[in-house]
């Protein structure tokens, strides 16, 4: 950030124009402006076509997450690039903000977090740091670094990071800044001693909230999970039912009957709304799923981390046989040679973790935007 401002602030008028992408609008407020808010002392607003000035200059700020963003940058000349979170922005967005860098004395500004070890920005860039011209001159360089090269963290919260992030790979990302691929088993930190309870000795009282989450299938099995959630937000997995060859009207009928009198808070699905329709019509309602895998992977393994108490966020019943056999066979695709390199899980036995993760994904990743009064508007 300040290395950015510096040089917008520093080229010489008369005034000019510069380039500012993030994954989205609403990511660049966060990680930038707001900072950048801090460091001067003063408000910075974006106008309505999503501009600010730092000086005499206007900086235009991009989303880049789809394959047409890029479109909205055409025609520019910009003095200047700094990307925010770079590994997230299509590929599109940054060959057209390359393009759009053409004014003299232009400088590129990347930050990113690790990614998977093939990806462009890792094997274009990166992967050259130290690069010169003919001429000699420096044309890139990288940094790296890791979660102790932050001078303004404490020794405390460096180590409830370290404690709180799930081992493997989001570990060597987060923590030592290791561009490493996913492979093998998606939660590492899954162990049935530690994350498998005996409902004989804990029982759920009347008072949790309940919740359920559903996976369609009519070959591929249907699966349903019930949950419940203590006075600390812990989930517990509680009864699990895993079914194939059988109509809408016996899975209604089933799920009715064990879940008795019991009122739950909210019940996600897969999104067809078909089914959805069906299930409702047998007063079983539900709401669609946030389905983001990567993230919602994210979330359920940082739910599998030991916390303060010594304890994980979530608990599975040995009720549940089939889904705690699934989580520990969970796994990643296997890259092929010569095939595009894309992180995702295998889909084999995966309808338990997928509709664990729907539930997860309601649990922790709020989609009700909270906007601060500090942006868009006045203090």
């Amino acid at each position: 950030n300040l290395l950015f401002m510096s040089h917008v602030v520093r080229t010489p008028t008369p005034p000019k124009s510069f380039i500012l992408t993030g994954r989205t609008i609403g990511s660049i407020e966060r990680n930038v402006l707001a900072p950048l808010e801090e460091f001067t002392g003063r408000t910075i607003r974006m106008n309505n076509f999503n501009q600010f000035h730092l000086g005499a200059h206007r900086v235009c700020c991009f989303g880049t997450a789809d394959e047409t963003s890029y479109k909205a940058m055409q025609g520019m000349t910009s003095f200047g690039w700094y990307a925010n979170e770079v590994s997230t922005h299509h590929p599109n967005s940054i060959i057209e903000a390359f393009q759009r860098c053409s004014g003299e004395g232009t400088r590129v500004f990347w930050d990113t977090n690790p990614d998977h070890p093939f990806h462009p920005v890792k094997t274009e860039y990166i992967d050259h740091s130290g690069l010169r011209g003919a001429d000699g001159q420096l044309l890139l360089k990288s940094f790296h670094f890791t979660l102790e090269d932050n001078e303004y963290l404490t020794p405390e919260y460096m180590e409830q990071v370290r404690r709180t992030t799930p081992a493997g790979m989001w570990y060597d990302r987060r923590i030592k800044g290791l561009w490493v691929a996913a492979e093998g088993i998606i939660y590492e930190s899954f162990h049935r001693d530690k994350h498998m309870y005996d409902p004989k000795e804990i029982e759920i009282p009347e008072d949790w909230r309940r919740i359920r989450g559903i996976d369609f299938g009519t070959v591929h099995p249907f699966v349903m999970l019930w949950g419940a959630i203590d006075p600390d937000g812990r989930l517990y997995i509680y009864r699990e039912y895993f079914k194939t060859q059988t109509l809408i009207r016996g899975h209604a009928e089933h799920i009715k009957k064990v879940s008795g009198e019991e009122r739950y808070w909210w019940t996600v699905s897969d999104h067809d709304a078909q089914e959805r329709l069906e299930y409702e019509s047998h007063d079983i309602p539900t709401q669609p799923a946030q389905k983001a895998v990567l993230l919602g992977i994210d979330r359920v393994a940082q739910r599998m981390v030991d916390q303060i108490d010594g304890r994980p966020r979530v608990m599975i019943s040995q009720d549940c046989p089939e889904l705690l056999r699934q989580l520990g066979t969970y796994r990643w695709v296997e890259m092929q040679d010569g095939k595009p390199y894309r992180e995702e899980p295998l889909k084999v036995d995966d309808d338990g973790p997928d509709v664990l993760r729907y539930m997860i994904m309601e649990l922790d990743n709020n989609t009700t935007p909270i906007i601060s009064k500090g942006f868009r508007g006045g203090r």
